[in-house]
């Protein structure tokens, strides 16, 4: 029965984590205060990161590694990525992976995340690609993997598994980092950011802006922010009409409010192609390019992601 908990919750982390906050988490237990000094709990989980990595690179046998274990951490006031890393003796491959993470600016007082005992990745795209190849890249014995999951050989191949010092792809690493997509216009003015705003047409409203806008005359060539495939050309409600392009490893990136579409669904596009003449369609209030990016369906902050 309690491997079933144990399993249930890291497929709860798996499925939730930086998708939305966890409300039933209390089989997951705190860390607490990243106090190197005082606390056992983070003293103990540092040792358990150095010892595993020391037993899988030196080959030695897979029952001497730390059972693997995960808390809850709630990001503190000045605190960031780097300093959360450095006291956990983690690297930014096992966040991202473990929290879903687009950028380091989702890391911030107040976030929720979740910290493993060891370094590693979630696999979960077994349509995709091969479990082998990626253990044989990273020079892993499926004896590791197999131990830190608690599975058979045979079942490898039907669930989520964390993969103990792996890291993610250097195309993921870039998106996080915040140089994989360029700006879809040459020239032009911000004129709103992401976040909450003041309702442009009532003033007495706020709502949730989705990505940022950049005002421009009507006619401004609008460009492909990455390379991808166009996954909806058309008119979409306030956005006006609006192209959406689909990239790799779930981000979409929208172009919206355009007089002219110079693309079909279907095509595939390379960053820096024209694809759209910039106007000012569906809800706006002057000529501008509303501009938005998504990962799996949730808005990210384009400012995040632009290459400067």
């Amino acid at each position: 029965m309690q491997k079933i908990v144990e399993k249930a919750l890291f497929l709860g982390i798996i499925f939730f984590s930086g998708i939305i906050d966890l409300h039933a988490n209390s089989g997951i237990p705190s860390i607490g205060k990243l106090d190197v000094n005082n606390n056992q709990v983070l003293i103990d989980l540092r040792k358990d990161v150095l010892s595993s990595m020391q037993i899988v690179r030196s080959g030695r046998c897979e029952s001497e590694l730390p059972k693997l274990k995960f808390y809850r951490y709630t990001v503190a006031k000045d605190e960031n990525l780097w300093t959360i890393l450095s006291k956990t003796n983690l690297d930014m491959d096992t966040l991202i992976s473990i929290n879903n993470l687009s950028s380091p600016g989702e890391i911030k007082p107040g976030k929720l995340l979740f910290i493993p005992n060891m370094r590693g990745t979630i696999f979960t795209d077994f349509k995709n690609q091969n479990l082998a190849n990626i253990l044989r890249e990273h020079r892993i014995s499926i004896k590791y993997v197999k131990a830190v999951n608690g599975v058979e050989e045979e079942n490898l191949n039907s669930q989520p598994l964390f993969l103990p010092y792996t890291k993610i792809s250097q195309i993921e690493r870039t998106l996080f980092l915040g140089t994989g997509f360029l700006s879809p216009i040459k020239n032009g003015r911000r004129s709103s950011g992401f976040g909450t705003r003041q309702d442009p047409f009532d003033s007495q409203r706020t709502q949730f802006h989705k990505g940022i806008d950049i005002a421009c005359p009507i006619g401004t060539e609008v460009f492909a922010a990455r390379t991808g495939q166009i996954l909806f050309v058309g008119y979409n409600g306030g956005y006006g009409l609006t192209v959406t392009i689909q990239h790799e490893l779930g981000y979409q990136s929208i172009y919206g409010h355009l007089s002219k579409s110079l693309i079909k669904v279907g095509e595939r596009v390379r960053a820096g192609d024209l694809i759209a003449l910039s106007g000012n369609t569906g809800r706006t209030t002057g000529p501008h390019l509303h501009f938005e990016v998504r990962k799996n369906k949730k808005p990210i902050n384009p400012d995040s992601l632009i290459r400067r």
